[in-house]
């Protein structure tokens, strides 16, 4: 009796609740797609660096999939509160006529086993099918070769998602019970009829809070944007801190703003059903301020991760071509008066590798020392103590020869600025702007050449360097002590740079004594490369796809639960008259002002966001964020707007039942 009791009631959550089922089927599908990337790799022309990646991403996708299944679940345990809200009434006849509260969790959870199940089954199909077109994606991003495409299988990915899935819903079975239990047989009865009870009931009270939250707002977005976000310190917190309270102050007050704002404006007021219009939205805004603030800033996490996640896959796609400059450079020192390439192995002397070593003067003055004051504003971090770093010409044409540059000339009162970082480039551009004098030592002052240089002087180091003639290159010596040594070395072709390669790592490894402590080679920085975008862009995409189901989700479930609620009002209208078109408006408009309220405020909060955002991005180099922008915004407004539709409809279905 139960069982069949049970399946009935299912069958009818599903249909009435199709939003909700669906949203855990895609959950499932979207969780075994992004689980099953590893076995993608089968169906593609791999090397070894990609295989690296693969394993990187596996293990960060794996953390991070234990947080999406805590999203997951909290999504799926606020619904099914809704789904207990709605059926009060109905739960209450069966304690009525006797059912024991015991025998009702049972038909719950019978209820729970049975959508879970279908929602598992329908989700993992999904899942299976999208991960073939999730392998497409992957090899892009790796850009690989899939000539052997093939069905690809995840038996891995299957098992975890049905783990994650069956806690899941035993938390939920856990939740029901408990909730069951909590229930009086009066509250059950009635609790469809109790109205929402405004939290606050003087306007300027109301006034008062909404002040107080743009003020928080205002603060918050004025200490992030002169603060950054690559400083991370008390001002920083401070300003998350203001920006949530601001958020949740600001929907708190809104609805007894809205009210008067409305009801001062008589005809507007009175038009058609914005009477009833203002006072559904005010009672909602009022009863789910809490939940509409989470959506507002978990929406900003959505815009902020895709648009940034994007836009830094891109600056690492564009690394390679930045700092590898060289096969290979070695970093060290000359405080033991030997060079970097006297303790190197003999396979690496060979005569048909191009190699340069070369020191960094360093003379003890700071980047502040100019009585020309700079605008350090532009740089990441605080570089008025940084050293001024001083290199020979000789030295410099050099480094222009290895990499097939015509060599220039430096006059003996000249200096040539060198900054191979793009982010840095303002900075350095201020001493050709403003024709700083360098005070190189007593006596000598050199004045800069009009243009700026952009030579890759090492592999990874990024900076401002200053060139100098040949003729301080002896007094430099003198006055500098403990300088950097940079040796860097090119190879012929791949299969020499490989052997040098294993030289190198077996050198460094052993316990020999070497004269250089750190060294980077182009297949490195191409690993790091490729690694850091695949991650970056996986977890974009990953987090910002759960966020953004998690976001509409819990939308389209608190207005088809409020429209279930709120039917007998529906029903009222219809039988005063009401003209069926007129109401559907009404319900149009309120659940189109629903959801647009918590992204409004999310985009008013994401445009400052990646403002400061901004800053991190060009740091890695110079990115065009308006297409990661237009790519998100689609994105946003296609699951935003699916999810809206969806909602409209079923709740247009729920109240167009009249009784």
């Amino acid at each position: 009796m139960l069982t069949k009791l049970a399946f009935k009631n299912a069958g009818k959550s599903i249909r009435d609740y199709a939003v909700y089922f669906f949203t855990l089927a895609l959950g499932v599908s979207v969780f075994y797609m992004f689980n099953s990337i590893y076995a993608q790799q089968e169906i593609m022309v791999v090397t070894e660096t990609v295989n690296a990646a693969m394993v990187a991403l596996r293990q960060v996708l794996s953390i991070i999939s234990i947080f999406v299944a805590i999203v997951l679940g909290f999504l799926i345990v606020y619904a099914n509160n809704f789904f207990i809200k709605r059926r009060k009434k109905e739960l209450g006849i069966y304690m009525t006529l006797g059912m024991e509260k015991a025998r009702i969790s049972l038909v719950l959870v019978l209820e729970t086993t049975f959508m879970a199940i279908i929602a598992l089954i329908l989700g993992l199909a999904l899942g299976v099918f999208g991960s073939q077109f999730m392998s497409i994606l992957t090899a892009s991003i790796f850009e690989a070769d899939m000539t052997g495409f093939k069905f690809i299988f995840s038996p891995e990915a299957t098992i975890k998602s049905i783990i994650y899935f069956v806690m899941i819903f035993a938390v939920v079975v856990v939740f029901n019970m408990l909730t069951i239990k909590r229930y009086k047989l009066i509250d059950l009865i009635y609790g469809g009829r109790k109205n929402e009870q405004f939290k606050i009931r003087n306007v300027w009270v109301s006034i008062a809070v909404f002040v107080v939250a743009i003020a928080c707002l205002i603060c918050a977005y004025y200490l992030i944007l002169k603060n950054g976000m690559i400083n991370i310190n008390y001002i920083f917190f401070l300003s998350i801190a203001l920006g949530t309270i601001g958020t949740v102050l600001f929907f708190f007050a809104l609805s007894g703003i809205l009210v008067k704002f409305i009801q001062s404006r008589k005809k507007t007021y009175f038009r058609n059903l914005n009477m009833f219009i203002t006072r559904q939205l005010s009672s909602k805004i009022n009863t789910n301020f809490v939940s509409v603030s989470v959506v507002c800033i978990v929406l900003l996490l959505v815009i902020g991760i895709f648009s940034c996640g994007y836009s830094l896959q891109s600056a690492f796609s564009s690394e390679l071509r930045e700092d590898a400059a060289y096969d290979f450079t070695l970093y060290g020192s000359d405080e033991n008066g030997s060079t970097i390439y006297e303790s190197l192995p003999e396979g690496v002397k060979a005569e048909d590798i191009a190699w340069q070593e070369y020191p960094v003067y360093s003379t003890g003055k700071k980047l502040s020392y100019s009585d020309f004051p700079l605008d350090y504003s532009s740089a990441y971090f605080d570089m008025s103590t940084w050293d001024l770093n001083f290199i020979s010409l000789s030295d410099y044409n050099r480094s222009l020869e290895m990499q097939g540059e015509e060599s220039v000339s430096i006059a003996a009162d000249e200096y040539l600025v060198v900054c191979a970082k793009e982010s840095l480039e303002e900075l350095a551009e201020q001493f050709i702007q403003k024709r700083v004098i360098l005070p190189l030592f007593d006596g000598v002052n050199l004045k800069p050449l009009t243009q700026l240089a952009n030579t890759k002087l090492n592999n990874k180091m990024g900076g401002i360097y200053f060139v100098v003639n040949d003729l301080h290159k002896e007094e430099l010596k003198n006055i500098s002590s403990n300088n950097l040594l940079i040796l860097n070395i090119n190879c012929e072709n791949e299969a020499q740079a490989n052997l040098v390669g294993d030289l190198l790592e077996r050198q460094y490894t052993s316990d020999e004594p070497i004269t250089y402590y750190h060294y980077t080679s182009k297949a490195g920085i191409f690993e790091d490369s490729v690694t850091s975008k695949v991650i970056v862009s996986f977890l974009a995409i990953y987090l910002g796809i759960v966020f953004m189901i998690s976001c509409a989700a819990i939308l389209a479930i608190q207005q088809l639960s409020e429209a279930a609620d709120n039917k007998s009002r529906y029903d009222l209208l219809y039988k005063m008259g009401v003209e069926q078109k007129m109401i559907d408006k009404a319900l149009f408009a309120q659940i189109l002002f629903y959801f647009l309220m918590p992204l409004v405020l999310a985009v008013i909060h994401s445009i400052i966001g990646l403002t400061a955002a901004n800053e991190i991005i060009k740091y890695f180099g110079h990115i065009d964020i308006t297409k990661n922008i237009v790519v998100t915004a689609l994105f946003v407004i296609g699951v935003y707007g699916a999810y809206f539709c969806l909602t409209y409809l079923g709740s247009k279905s729920i109240i167009n039942k009249w009784e």
